[in-house]
């Protein structure tokens, strides 16, 4: 064998091993990979997975307790709440002219109210007799469009609704449903021209408004007892149905914000 041949062999045998430790090598820690990652791959997704598991669980509960609260905040029937609504809508809409609307608003009501006998256990059976004929009363006004019966009317069904509502303890006191019920007198006397009645009203009034003024104050709702007080010595002032009519608005306007106080 000559120098040549010596050289090209002994180059392929180095070749080889070099090329097999190298192989040797990548063998050796090509298992070394997984092994150090997939443990704690999965090791996280577990932890992760669990996490979600407790958070949404913890949201179920969260929701549940919270429509439990909704729930809770105030023993109503509905039909009942329903009836106070829509008869104030009927008044709207009696004063607004629009008979179509006053109409559908009225077949709401006559549907509420027959639920009212059939959910509600009244021990003064009179109250229901009364929103019965206070209804019968006011599907004739609406049907004729009598625009002041009407009103008068619906306005006497959301008094109704607000007295049978008392033995719930509603979360907003029936005093301030009373001032809302007074407001829209002093709309209807004002149109009237009926200064006794307008007197009488602006006497209830007040007389409603001391008795639910400390519980407001006691919710934080000293600006809003400000101004009501301001609105009830202007209603006591007033004089003419001009000056009971120009207040009227801003008495129902602020009833508004009485029954805010309540609601959060």
């Amino acid at each position: 064998m000559n120098n040549s041949t010596k050289i090209i062999v002994i180059g392929s045998l180095l070749g080889t091993l070099g090329i097999a430790g190298l192989a040797k090598a990548i063998s050796t820690n090509q298992p070394q990979l997984p092994i150090a990652i997939m443990p704690q791959h999965h090791s996280s997704t577990q932890m992760i997975n669990k996490n979600v598991e407790v958070n949404e669980e913890k949201e179920k509960l969260d929701a549940a307790n919270d429509a439990e609260t909704e729930v809770n905040d105030d023993k109503v029937p509905t039909s009942l709440s329903q009836v106070g609504e829509y008869g104030e809508s009927v008044y709207d809409m009696a004063k607004a002219n629009d008979w179509t609307k006053a109409t559908a608003n009225l077949n709401l009501l006559e549907n509420a109210a027959k639920s009212v006998h059939t959910k509600i256990n009244v021990q003064n059976k009179t109250e229901l007799a009364q929103l019965d004929s206070k209804i019968a009363a006011l599907t004739k006004a609406v049907t004729t469009k009598n625009r002041i019966s009407a009103m008068r009317d619906a306005n006497q069904v959301t008094l109704i609704a607000a007295n049978i509502t008392k033995e719930f303890e509603p979360k907003v006191p029936v005093e301030v449903t009373l001032l809302d019920y007074y407001g829209r007198e002093l709309e209807i006397w004002s149109v009237t021209g009926n200064t006794s009645n307008l007197k009488t009203t602006a006497s209830e009034m007040r007389r409603t408004w001391n008795a639910v003024r400390t519980s407001i104050l006691a919710r934080g709702g000293t600006v809003q007892v400000q101004k009501f007080d301001g609105l009830v010595a202007s209603v006591e002032a007033a004089k003419s149905s001009k000056d009971y009519a120009r207040l009227a608005t801003p008495v129902l306007d602020e009833v508004d914000n009485l029954e805010k106080v309540f609601k959060y």
